[in-house]
């Protein structure tokens, strides 16, 4: 699926970790923010879009990796990248590109550790395609682990689009849960499954059987251009959060990484609180389209 207007996208995946990295480079005069739901999370330059933390709030790009902390390795290959491109902020003699970045846990298979090149050879393929599925950051992501990864189920990487007038609005998740997933009709298409069968979570918690899972996170990246503040843009994350929680139960424990960042191009006037209503909506079917919903 295409991207939104105003925007690039590069996706990188490794064979032998059977992981990878996510990346969208938004044009430039955009305005980002970030919501951090989780209690685990793994990111780095999230406070450079802190609303406390300075007027400019424009980023470069915005990564989601696999393979934990260690994946910020792959993160610096975008970085540099976009140096040798002369594109970030000019400091003196020096280009800094700002590229915000969050991380998910998928040391399931392999111990097999990510470098630069991840995020080099990511950039040199971007272009406007979306992939969807186990692919990218989402090539290692799983969901339904209340009960451990033995019981584990194979998620990926989600993208869902919409238009209201001339407002564009993207929001890309990669979703590797301790929750099940949950469609429209409340039905439980994802979770812990034993012996082809999938274990509500209510029963699963109501007995006690939830063991501790130090390897979820659900990570999205909301996309418009709708003419916005940094205050606004944050709401905007904030939507996009209560959307993913309509699909993931539980959603957010303690040791959750989950991380919504939020980017637009700043270019259509529209009502805000229409633009957050769309934007809750359009990230719960980001999660739907792992599973071609």
């Amino acid at each position: 699926m295409k991207i939104i207007n105003g925007f690039k996208v590069c996706g990188y995946e490794d064979k032998n970790a059977l992981s990878g990295i996510t990346v969208i480079f938004p044009k430039a005069g955009n305005t980002a923010s970030v919501f951090i739901g989780g209690g685990s999370p793994g990111t780095r330059d999230t406070e450079v879009i802190g609303l406390e933390r300075r007027e400019n709030h424009e980023v470069h790009a915005i990564a989601i990796v696999g393979r934990s902390m260690y994946g910020l390795r792959a993160v610096e290959g975008v970085v540099e990248s976009l140096r040798k491109d002369n594109i970030g902020f000019k400091i003196n003699d020096m280009i800094v590109p700002i590229v915000p970045a969050a991380v998910i846990f998928d040391f399931y298979y392999n111990n097999v550790l990510p470098d630069e090149s991840w995020g080099i050879k990511c950039y040199k393929s971007m272009g406007e395609d979306v992939k969807i599925g186990d692919h990218w950051a989402g090539k290692g992501a799983t969901v339904g682990k209340l009960m451990g990864i033995k019981y584990m189920m194979r998620s990926g990487q989600g993208f869902y689009k919409e238009s209201i007038g001339n407002v564009e609005i993207g929001v890309l998740s990669v979703v590797n849960s301790v929750g099940e997933i949950i469609n429209e009709k409340n039905e439980i298409i994802a979770g812990v499954k034993i012996k082809d069968k999938i274990i509500p979570s209510s029963e699963i918690l109501r007995n006690k059987l939830l063991k501790k899972s130090y390897t979820n996170t659900t990570v999205s990246i909301v996309m418009t251009n709708v003419k916005a503040t940094s205050e606004q843009v944050k709401l905007f994350a904030k939507s996009a959060y209560i959307g993913l929680s309509r699909r993931i139960r539980p959603f957010s424990l303690s040791l959750d990484g989950d991380v919504v960042f939020a980017v637009t191009t700043n270019e259509i006037e529209e009502d805000i609180d229409l633009v957050r209503a769309a934007i809750e909506n359009i990230a719960s079917k980001s999660i739907l389209s792992i599973w071609g919903m």
